[in-house]
């Protein structure tokens, strides 16, 4: 599925809470998304983004090998817009590249993060 291309582009999934993830891609899917992922790691995520390039990612700011920080920055300097769907609070000490971009709680329903996602997508 990763080297497919929907209508509407592919969007890289890291998120390490496997059912978040599935519900998530298969939503993106109804709505004519390709996914990549969900990668449960970080590493899987760069590794696959070393030889892709998604229009959009949805990212869990800590997977199961810790902080995606690295990845943030190497999407952000590619200029591949996306968003933190995360357990965590968005605070002031987060780093700089979290804090530019859209933040959603956990728990909140898959609907919302895709209408963020929506809406990120069309800021572009």
């Amino acid at each position: 599925m990763a080297g497919e291309r929907g209508p509407r582009g592919c969007i890289l999934i890291a998120e390490d809470e496997a059912l978040i993830g599935i519900e998530l891609a298969d939503q993106l899917v109804l709505r004519g998304f390709t996914v990549a992922g969900p990668f449960p790691t970080c590493s899987q995520a760069e590794e696959w983004l070393r030889a892709n390039e998604p229009v959009a990612a949805v990212l869990d700011n800590a997977l199961a090998d810790g902080p995606c920080e690295a990845l943030a920055r190497d999407l952000e300097s590619r200029g591949i817009p996306f968003l933190v769907y995360s357990g965590y609070d968005h605070t002031a000490t987060l780093p700089v590249v979290f804090q530019r971009v859209p933040w959603i709680r956990k728990p909140a329903p898959v609907e919302v993060v895709l209408a963020r996602l929506t809406a990120l997508l069309k800021d572009e």
